[in-house]
């Protein structure tokens, strides 16, 4: 006698249930990292991209595990996207394979475009960290790329994590899309 018919949810179910929390908890946790952001850095007027999400602790470090906000947000990030897709995997294959197939190359397309600007923020990154450890001063997390546009200068840890969370869901989708075919 199968579970169902007693009333007791299929694995199946169980999964898409695990998913559905997964999908909530974090989308919740993107939510509030990323309102905290905005408004730290208005509220605190502050000018590079990212530093309100990389200068803290979140619990404090008194805690056992503690992360920073862009640690915490790049999880979230790849857990929901992991647990949307799966959650929708139905309805992806219900739509026509051509909008599929632009849909895998547009993954490919935003995986290299990403995979190229995290390689490009680690080598800023490794070489702002030699200079600056030469004068006496490492710390990674102040590290600013200006580049292209002075004016609005993007924290190396923050733009680094944010690329890095971009290529893997754009490979996850890309790998997704073409295991389903």
């Amino acid at each position: 006698m199968s579970l169902e018919l007693i009333g007791q949810p299929s694995e199946k179910e169980r999964i898409r249930t695990v998913y559905k929390i997964i999908c909530i908890v974090t989308a919740a946790i993107i939510v509030a990292i990323t309102v905290y952001g905005i408004v730290a850095t208005v509220v605190q007027g502050v000018e590079v991209v990212g530093e309100t999400l990389v200068n803290i602790e979140f619990p404090p470090m008194e805690f056992l595990f503690y992360a920073k906000p862009t640690t915490w947000l790049v999880a979230s990030m790849i857990a929901f996207w992991f647990c949307f897709l799966e959650l929708n995997k139905e309805r992806i294959l219900n739509l026509p394979r051509s909008i599929r197939q632009v849909c895998t190359l547009l993954a490919f397309f935003v995986l290299s475009m990403a995979l190229y600007e995290v390689l490009f923020n680690f080598t800023i990154w490794g070489g702002l960290i030699a200079s600056t450890s030469i004068l006496g001063e490492l710390n990674p997390d102040v590290l600013v790329n200006p580049f292209p546009n002075p004016e609005v200068p993007w924290n190396l840890v923050f733009a680094t994590k944010i690329f890095f969370v971009i290529t893997i869901i754009s490979f996850y989708t890309f790998y997704f899309l073409r295991r389903i075919e």
